[in-house]
Order: structure tokens, then C-alpha cells, then sequence
């Protein structure tokens, strides 16, 4: 990871999601036509049952986060190096990688292994590759808001942002003035609450903030202090 239809049944209405669906055909037309997410031909390369699950993610963090504008978002699966599960662009391109993405049962064993270890938050499941996702998504938005625009320079100048975590970082400070006051004079501070989400939060600062929304969103009230805030921050930054 790095960088409504409805139905009648049971005596009352039905509402039908992403998981509901059989077929990527079918996923894609839920998603397009509901949702205003685009799905990409790669993703015929995924695993249906995950990239099924993945999608559902996806509509779950737009129902969490209304201000993420769903028209930005693509979901393909286009990874193809490295060991990452999935990555992200800063223009909404969510990448999944189907020579990891195998199947569930092998997702679930190499979460849970990632998990034991600490590199993700304890309380997480497979389910949260693409809530960490869509953690960057959360900054990706607010870049594509601050630096709007299709022209070249315009995506030079996000690109750029998004390198260097200007957004995340922001994110961040809010928090742990929050969280952890006095970690400017005391950056030990600011390293155990970060420390305290996963191993992968101290990567950097679009780590810590993916890494907090995937902690929050799985644990709510017994999540680590910082991703409490952080997920507050986010709230208030996208309005």
C-alpha cells in the first residue's frame, strides 16, 4: 500500500451495495452508476471476490467521507511490481496488484500476518488495503481542491505537493497538537503516538494519516489517540 439501487425482499426494501453484486460486469455498472466511480479493464487481472470487497471500501469511505468527489476515482488493476497489496495517485487512481490480490483466503493470511507483526493496526482486516487507500484519497482530495486544474502545470504542481506530503503533513500537526501538545519541543512525543498506529505509520506523513483513517475506521473509540484526531482533522478539512 503506499502511495442506490434498491429491491423488495424480506417484507421491506432492500438496499442493494457493492457486495451484492456477482459478476465484474455487474460491479462495474454498480459503481459507475451509482457511485460515479470509474472501473478500469485491468481489473479483470484481480481476483473478483477481492476487488468485489475492495469496491465495497471504496462506497463505505464515500459514505464516511461525502466530500471525496467520486467522479476522481478509478479503480484498475494495474500494479504490476513490487509487494504491495495496493497504491494510489494524487488524481484518484486506486491501483491493485493481482499478483498479490490473489484470492481471500490468501489476503486474509498475509493481513493478519502484517498485522501479528504490527505493521498494521491491530483490529484491521483485509478490508482495510483499500480503507488505507482511500486514507490517501482523503489527501489527494484536499490537493486536488488547493491546486485545481488539467493542465500540465497544474498536475506538476500536485505531483509535486503530493511527493513531498505537504497535505499529510499539515494533517498531522493538527493532530498532535491534539494528541501529544509540546511535541515541537519534544519530538519523542510526536514518534510514540505515530508509533503507536503501526510500524507502517512511521514511514512518513501520508503513511501516518492512511494508516490512522484504516485504525479509526476499524476500532472508532478504542483506536490510538493520534488517529482519533487525525480522523478528526479530516473531517473538518474536507467539510
Amino acid at each position: 500500500m503506499g502511495k442506490g439501487t434498491g429491491g423488495i425482499g424480506g417484507g421491506g426494501i432492500k438496499r442493494i451495495g457493492a457486495m451484492d453484486t456477482e459478476n465484474l460486469g455487474e460491479l462495474s455498472r454498480y459503481m459507475r452508476e451509482t457511485l460515479g466511480v470509474r472501473m478500469e479493464r485491468s481489473l479483470s487481472r484481480v481476483n473478483f471476490e477481492v476487488a468485489r470487497a475492495m469496491s465495497g471500501g471504496i462506497e463505505a469511505m464515500l459514505a464516511e467521507f461525502p466530500g471525496i468527489q467520486a467522479a476522481s476515482l478509478r479503480l484498475s488493476g494495474r500494479m504490476n511490481s513490487g509487494a504491495s497489496y495496493a497504491g494510489t495517485t494524487v488524481d484518484g487512481e486506486i491501483l491493485l496488484h493481482p499478483g498479490v490480490l490473489t484470492s481471500p483466503d490468501a489476503v486474509r493470511r498475509s493481513y493478519e500476518r502484517d498485522v501479528r507483526s504490527g505493521y498494521h493496526p491491530r483490529g484491521t482486516g483485509p478490508e482495510n488495503i483499500i480503507i488505507h487507500e482511500m486514507g490517501h484519497q482523503i489527501e489527494a482530495e484536499l490537493l486536488r481542491r488547493r491546486i485545481p486544474g488539467k493542465t500540465p502545470e497544474a498536475r506538476a504542481r500536485r505531483a509535486e505537493a503530493w511527493r513531498s506530503g505537504v497535505v499529510a503533513s499539515e494533517i498531522v500537526s493538527k493532530a498532535l497538537d491534539r494528541a501529544a501538545p509540546g511535541w515541537h519541543r519534544n519530538p519523542q512525543l510526536a514518534a510514540d503516538q505515530i508509533g503507536r498506529i503501526s510500524r507502517y505509520a512511521a514511514a512518513d506523513a501520508s503513511e501516518t494519516v492512511a494508516e490512522a483513517i484504516s485504525d479509526y475506521y476499524s476500532n472508532r473509540r478504542n483506536a490510538r489517540p493520534l488517529s482519533k484526531e487525525i480522523w478528526r482533522v479530516a473531517k473538518e478539512e474536507l467539510g
